[in-house]
């Protein structure tokens, strides 16, 4: 045998010595993913009553697939790892403009808690979905009332550039957030912060988190917070919760509180209803356009319903309604966000909507 591979053999021998920690850590990865997608139709969508029927991804929670997986160092302690990629189911196509744009995450695990890196969700998200009474663990669906005003009760959802701990004590969870801005010359421009609190004891939980979001650019600081409760009767689930956004630049305010109730009626069907009150008050402006577009105060009323039928523990159709009603400013924050223009000379209007569609989990 020639020396070269004599002392490869050698030290392939001396490694598991040398490493004894590796020798014995055990590792694991797990492929899982979610495939949603629904026939929807809708009318008076841009609030000049032209109707739409579509097919959209992910009707009921979001279409993903990911990998996630653990090393055990021993002692309580391990590597953890997460790797999710977001699709659409009626056109193929990668969301977030990214392979992994859903999230993206390293870090270590043990008794003292968790401390991760990448893009993540933040604490508003975690939380504040949790009270949310048509997210009943499957995700959030595609109109969803929440949604009204534009989307903005979660201040991004997802954090790049993140450092994310968490820790759980007994019935109360807890999580702190950071994004670098990574802003030449500051350390505060395009930064986020935030954190929630979670308690979880028998049949009650209750959930307070708060974000904020420091421009790149500009003084228009945002600051978004969620407070919500649960409490679970027989085979029902009470929900009540309220979100609220501030902005500094223009001065903008925004809210929405929310009751409903999900009810397990037989072990394969889920139904759930759910009432949102939405406020908007101040310089608020449109989102999208390339000058805003000053739109001032307005409120509105969304209500929405779903049935979940589980054809197996993989694979289920639902069926969803929804009907909200805009006034004065929200009319245009609403038709800009859904139709992509916003209506300023309509004082009110009304959008109906329902879906059918399918689930397959993996």
């Amino acid at each position: 045998m020639n020396k070269p591979a004599s002392l490869w053999l050698l030290a392939g021998a001396l490694l598991p010595v040398a490493l004894p920690c590796a020798s014995h850590a055990q590792s694991n990865v797990t492929l899982y993913g979610v495939v949603s997608t629904a026939v929807r139709y809708t009318s008076n969508l841009d609030g000049r009553h032209h109707d739409l029927a579509e097919l959209v991804s992910s009707g009921i929670g979001g279409s993903r697939w990911g990998l996630k997986g653990t090393e055990d160092f021993g002692g309580g302690n391990q590597a953890v790892f997460l790797l999710e990629n977001g699709f659409g189911t009626d056109d193929g196509k990668t969301a977030y403009d990214a392979l992994f744009g859903r999230q993206a995450y390293v870090g270590l695990s043990g008794e003292w808690g968790a401390l991760t890196f990448g893009r993540q969700y933040n604490a508003l998200n975690n939380i504040g979905w949790a009270f949310d009474p048509l997210d009943q663990g499957w995700g959030n669906f595609w109109s969803d009332p929440l949604y009204t005003g534009g989307d903005i009760f979660f201040q991004g959802y997802r954090i790049n550039n993140s450092v994310v701990y968490k820790k759980t004590l007994g019935p109360v969870s807890i999580q702190l957030d950071y994004g670098f801005g990574e802003q030449p010359g500051s350390t505060a421009r395009g930064a986020t912060f935030g954190g929630g609190v979670m308690y979880q004891r028998g049949p009650l939980a209750f959930g307070v988190a708060y974000d904020q979001q420091r421009p790149g650019t500009g003084d228009n600081t945002l600051h978004n917070y969620s407070v919500g409760a649960s409490y679970v009767v027989g085979n029902a689930t009470g929900y009540v919760g309220y979100m609220g956004r501030s902005e500094r630049n223009p001065d903008a305010r925004f809210g929405i509180a929310f009751v409903g109730i999900g009810y397990q009626a037989t072990p394969a069907l889920h139904l759930s209803g759910a009432y949102y009150r939405y406020k908007q008050g101040g310089n608020v402006t449109t989102q999208f356009q390339s000058t805003p577009i000053a739109l001032g105060s307005g409120n509105a009323d969304a209500a929405s319903a779903v049935a979940d039928y589980a054809l197996s523990k993989r694979t289920s159709l639902f069926l969803e309604a929804d009907a909200s009603f805009a006034r004065g400013g929200t009319v245009g924050r609403e038709t800009e966000y859904w139709a992509g223009t916003p209506v300023t000379d309509v004082s009110s209007t009304t959008r109906v909507g329902v879906m059918a569609g399918i689930r397959h989990i993996f």
